[in-house]
């Protein structure tokens, strides 16, 4: 056995709700490390696009996600149901696309539930991609994805 290998039936595994920071770290930078070794170079950036108050500067809503090898994702869109309606989304979205193409992205991916928005990312040209069934009873997660056409 090569130095510092253990024996797997030596290790132990733990499950937490509450992982800690470093932890995570040793996880995210082995996986980086280990698919720019095969992939080649990784090269996320994070995005985020922030809806504020012009008096306050204080974020009333949004989204944030990155991208990498290619492709955008959106991790989080959230707008008030106050700010709904008005096209602010679409500018929103449309302002991360925009982005995307420019690093030079080919396609954007996000999820969303049936009780979310799927209707306003089919409007925006999404195209779903995978359904999930998931809880509540009745309740699908959808993998919705774009391609993104130079601009």
């Amino acid at each position: 056995m090569a130095t510092g290998e253990m024996r797997a039936e030596r290790l132990a595994l733990t499950l937490t709700d509450m992982p800690d920071e470093a932890a995570k770290a040793v996880i995210s930078q082995g996986l980086g490390a280990y698919n720019d070794a095969v992939g080649g170079e990784g090269d996320y950036r994070a995005l985020a696009v922030f809806v504020s108050d012009p008096d306050s500067g204080a974020v009333l809503g949004g989204l944030f996600g990155g991208s990498y090898r290619g492709q955008l994702f959106i991790d989080r869109f959230f707008l008030p149901e106050t700010l709904r309606g008005n096209d602010l989304g679409s500018r929103a979205l449309a302002m991360a696309e925009a982005e995307g193409r420019r690093r030079g992205c080919t396609r954007v991916s996000l999820f969303t539930l049936s009780f979310q928005a799927p209707g306003f990312y089919l409007k925006q040209g999404y195209e779903l991609a995978a359904r999930l069934d998931c809880d509540p009873p009745g309740a699908t997660r959808m993998l919705m994805t774009k391609r993104l056409t130079p601009g």
